[in-house]
């Protein structure tokens, strides 16, 4: 079974804290903040409010394709819609695993004009092949993270991961209050995820 950890709304807060600190003793002052789609966002909203950085973009990253066929060199589909010429850059993303997604984002903002990019993330795994400039936890084995801006979407990876891909919504919605249960996590209400599960369910019949 694999090991999951769930990062609170309050943990998320006093990471970013400790990454303002850590960038700004660096006397690092970027121009922009662009997130990383989608885990990024929250993270890097935090440090534009905490840095008063008025710039923020987003850039969106791609592993999989078709057929859950992975990209070996991921693919990017969604650019700042401006140029970064001149401009210091910070690039924030939620964690970095193979650390494919920030090579690439910083490759990118880099061709835009871009004249220094650094990146921050809350995690760094020492699967990635890329140390961020700023981490506020290193994790010395691999775990998987669990965000609370992508409740629904963990809870239910994690159940199927757990059960049939044809388990119905019964089973399902028994598999995530163990989880909750398990790992203690906030803001859980069983109408709430009840009703995006069977959203869910009901978008996946359609692909």
């Amino acid at each position: 079974m694999v090991e999951v950890v769930y990062v609170s709304w309050r943990d998320v807060i006093e990471l970013c804290y400790k990454l303002a600190k850590d960038i700004a003793r660096s006397g690092f002052e970027p121009d922009a903040i662009v997130a990383v789609l989608r885990g990024g966002v929250v993270p890097a909203l935090l440090l534009s409010d905490i840095l008063g950085i008025e710039e923020f973009y987003a850039i969106r990253v791609k592993h999989w394709g078709i057929a859950e066929e992975v990209y070996r060199i991921p693919v990017v589909d969604q650019l700042p819609q401006r140029k970064l010429q001149g401009v210091k850059v910070l690039v924030v993303d939620e964690v970095a695993d193979t650390g494919k997604t920030l090579a690439k984002a910083v490759e990118e903002l880099k061709k835009l004009g871009a004249i220094e990019v650094r990146t921050a993330v809350l995690h760094l795994k020492t699967t990635s092949s890329l140390i961020p400039d700023y981490y506020a936890v290193k994790l010395e084995k691999w775990v998987w993270i669990f965000y609370p801006w992508s409740l629904a979407e963990t809870l239910f990876a994690l159940a199927y991961r757990e059960l049939s891909s044809t388990a119905g919504v019964d089973d399902i919605i028994k598999e995530i209050e163990r989880l909750v249960e398990t790992l203690d996590i906030e803001y859980y209400r069983r109408d709430i995820i009840e009703t995006a599960l069977r959203y869910y369910i009901k978008k996946r019949g359609k692909h």
